[in-house]
């Protein structure tokens, strides 16, 4: 099978796409042919380097959908979706003709979804149903605000803090997004600025703050936030742009905050068809709308693929399909 591959780090001329020997699974196993796979960030910078838990030389990859081709007899022939943290890092992932997962990490794909939608959904949908529900445990009773809302991440925590039944709020910088955050049902704030960020979020609240905050930028915007929350409020992080960052402590406890951190790197492929598995019903019910398709490349032009995904700007989910 053909497999885009990294044997050294340093810089995109270290992918090449090769021939290797197609996996045979064994007990508790599956083997996937893969329709579509995305490329994410993550992706990128794991061939630069920067991702040092990677072991080598390992096959790319971590969103996709696909039909599973060999495995235990109730799977055969299934449509499926899967993502995780360990694939194209720790175990050979899934930017190749096929993938070989545990049998616990495959889901059957969302019939609402076409096989290249459901390989778009994968790390930013995680990442978000992570940050909001399980780190922080969204009600319908709460009001959220999301820091870039219109970003991947950002777009997927607003759609799920609607459907969740949250009132929600889309914190963003420019005026052109607004439309984009309306069309969800959010309420756009065009204030994602330091300085302006928490008088912002409270006059939209009536001055009480937002019960949640998921931030998807980070590092300058922690303290803001912070100040954005009402009491007993919860902020999520996910990234951030600078390590080292200053808040007010005696404010932070008197007020019962909880800061929380979701690194998608530690979820792994079983753990992320469980999120995927909760994620279905929303898809199924369009109250969830997938990424849009910036563009397709063939296998064979996965450096292209990788490019522009490091060059930024894609206005959508970049897929690689072999």
């Amino acid at each position: 099978m053909r497999a885009v591959r990294f044997e050294k780090t340093g810089d995109l001329s270290c992918l090449n796409v090769t021939e290797i020997e197609t996996p045979a699974p064994q007990e508790g196993e599956v083997l996937v042919r893969v329709a579509a796979a995305a490329v994410n960030p993550s992706d990128v910078k794991n061939v630069l380097g920067l991702m040092p838990h990677t072991t080598l030389p390992r096959t790319l990859g971590r969103d996709f959908a696909g039909t599973v081709v060999e495995g235990p007899p109730d799977l055969r022939g299934v449509e499926v979706w899967g993502t995780g943290g360990e694939l194209g890092f720790t175990r050979d992932g899934t930017h190749a003709e096929y993938a070989l997962l545990p049998r616990e990490a495959v889901r059957p794909r969302p019939v609402a979804l076409f096989p290249e939608e459901a390989a778009a959904v994968g790390v930013s949908f995680v990442t978000a149903w992570a940050a909001l529900r399980q780190a922080g445990q969204v009600t319908a009773d709460d009001t959220v605000a999301v820091i870039g809302a219109t970003g991947a991440v950002g777009s997927a925590a607003v759609q799920i803090a609607r459907w969740q039944g949250a009132r929600t709020l889309g914190v963003i910088r420019d005026p052109a997004q607004e439309k984009d955050v309306t069309a969800t049902g959010a309420q756009a704030l065009i204030n994602a600025e330091p300085q302006s960020l928490t008088a912002a979020v409270k006059a939209a609240t009536d001055g009480r703050g937002a019960d949640l905050i998921l931030d998807t930028v980070g590092g300058a915007l922690l303290e803001p936030c912070l100040g954005a929350l009402a009491a007993g409020g919860r902020l999520v992080e996910i990234t951030t742009s600078q390590r080292r960052v200053e808040f007010d402590l005696l404010d932070f406890y008197r007020r019962a905050l909880t800061l929380r951190g979701v690194n998608t790197l530690l979820l792994d492929s079983v753990a992320c068809a469980r999120i995927l598995e909760q994620l279905t019903p929303g898809f199924e019910c369009h109250a969830l709308i997938p990424p849009r398709i910036a563009r397709s490349f063939p296998l064979e032009q996965a450096a292209d693929a990788y490019a522009q995904v490091q060059g930024g700007g894609t206005g959508g989910k970049v897929l690689i399909v072999p």
